[in-house]
């Protein structure tokens, strides 16, 4: 079974591990080596973020270098705080959301796909703060305060092919991703071996997907599927592999080669949650009684057939409410409604998402709701809101699948952790404003013309075709 030990920084000569320097940066034939923006630059494949941690520059930075490398005896190093500040001290204004970060990342090259245990050093001098550790496509492994001193954390990955976002085909992917953050991340040890375990599979829309994350970094900016805040709340003994994207509908995620790439990987003992509804409710032939319900049972019959296990998840409730009087306006329920009507048809466990998000969002209304979403957005989660939506799917786990008669449901039940605590947003959300020495930098996504709230609501319901009840 593969297995490779690394030390970071100038303590290098140790039998049995490979020494990495500052100016150690990935290569193809090299097989590691830190990502920034220069190598990144240079590669194709490390342009396209499901082959890489998923994280990059703000557009306007895409011609600077963010990430400066050091090394010392505890290992190799970024001082993110005083970067971010020298961007700032740049462009003579101070960046919305606090505090921004940027992400220290490596890659490693596996022989195969498959579940990896990843194991991370830091020894710092100093008080590390707040960590987020992250890896494969985003997905986050640990978020929580170090001291000073040695810390050593344990992780599980899923490495597997993806088809990538405006592209067609599958693409092979065998490499392990790492991402710090923090305000002086650091990596002093680590080490990466091949696992045998469980699986589970994710199969979605863009409320699930692994979004990516633009730095300098902070939560309450990025958007942000909850499958891939999923692994906070699992132990070692099981890994994650997100192939949701967004816009997928229950029939696109079949034909536009997605769930091959699950048949292919998916192998008896591991699991597929499903989990659809926001873009069939725009197609006539994917209503909830319809196509819809039909897909999901030809996905549940399938896998049920090779050995895997199928999990039905209902769709995460909009922050969707009726202008006309302010009342809370669902447009998912008869969505979520089949998925409980197939569950108890099947022997299958349904993880009532859309339960507990619509019962957040009553209880927090329109305004306080806000904050979990990306700013402007009544539909897509924000870091905090992911967190806090994989935290209900952790829930819904422990409690629908404990004690199912199938062994391999009331297992992944036992593999539930409680994540790492609350993860709230604290005050105001804002998207961050390009500066003005940037100006002439265009946005690859166009011009876009920013709707009022109101505008934005009024859309979101008509492509639902409810346009009867504003």
């Amino acid at each position: 079974m593969f297995r490779r030990n690394f030390l970071f920084g100038k303590d290098g000569g140790t039998a049995n591990l490979i020494d990495v320097g500052s100016e150690d940066l990935y290569q193809p034939g090299k097989g590691y080596g830190f990502v920034t923006e220069k190598n990144r630059r240079e590669q194709k494949l490390l342009q396209i973020r499901e082959l890489n941690s998923s994280f990059d520059t703000m557009y306007w930075y895409q011609n600077e270098q963010l990430s400066f490398l050091k090394e010392d005896e505890n290992g190799c190093y970024l001082d993110s705080a005083e970067e971010v500040a020298a961007l700032e001290r740049q462009s003579g204004e101070p960046m919305s959301g606090s505090p921004r970060r940027i992400p220290l990342i490596f890659k490693v090259d596996v022989p195969r796909q498959g579940n990896y245990r990843i194991t991370l050093t830091i020894r710092s001098e100093e008080e590390m703060g707040e960590i987020l550790i992250f890896t494969g496509r985003r997905r986050l492994a640990f978020h929580g305060t170090v001291g000073a001193g040695e810390f050593t954390y344990t992780m599980i990955t899923n490495v597997c092919d993806i088809v990538p976002v405006g592209y067609s085909r599958i693409f092979a992917d065998k490499t392990v991703d790492i991402a710090v953050l923090a305000d002086r991340p650091r990596i002093s040890a680590l080490t990466v071996e091949e696992v045998n375990g469980p699986t589970v599979y994710l199969a979605g829309d863009s409320t699930v997907t692994d979004q990516p994350g633009d730095y300098p970094y902070y939560p309450g900016t990025c958007y942000c599927g909850w499958g891939q805040m999923l692994p906070a709340y699992f132990d070692t003994r099981v890994a994650v592999s997100n192939h949701s994207h967004s816009g997928l509908t229950t029939d696109s995620f079949r034909k536009e080669g997605h769930y091959a790439v699950i048949s292919q990987y998916s192998k008896p003992g591991d699991y597929v949650f499903f989990q659809f509804g926001h873009n069939d409710q725009k197609l006539p032939g994917l209503q909830a009684k319809g196509g819809y319900r039909a897909n999901l049972q030809r996905y549940i019959k399938e896998n049920q057939a090779k050995g895997v296990y199928p999990v039905l998840v209902t769709p995460i409730a909009r922050n969707t409410w009726r202008l006309r009087d302010q009342t809370y306006l669902d447009l998912l329920e008869e969505f979520a409604d089949v998925c409980l009507e197939l569950g108890a048809q099947y022997g299958i466990p349904v993880l009532d998402l859309h339960a507990h998000s619509k019962k957040y969002v009553l209880e927090k209304g329109l305004q306080d709701a806000k904050p979990i979403f990306f700013p402007g957005d009544y539909t897509h989660t924000n870091d905090f809101g992911a967190y806090k939506m994989a935290g209900y799917v952790a829930q819904e786990i422990r409690e629908k699948c404990k004690g199912h008669s199938e062994r391999a449901y009331a297992y992944l039940a036992e593999c539930v952790t409680d994540g790492f605590g609350a993860w709230e947003p604290v005050g105001q959300i804002n998207v961050p404003k390009k500066p003005e020495i940037y100006k002439d930098i265009p946005d690859p996504a166009g011009d876009q013309v920013l709707l009022s709230e109101a505008e934005q609501l009024e859309r979101v319901v008509r492509l639902c075709l409810k346009e009867e009840l504003l």
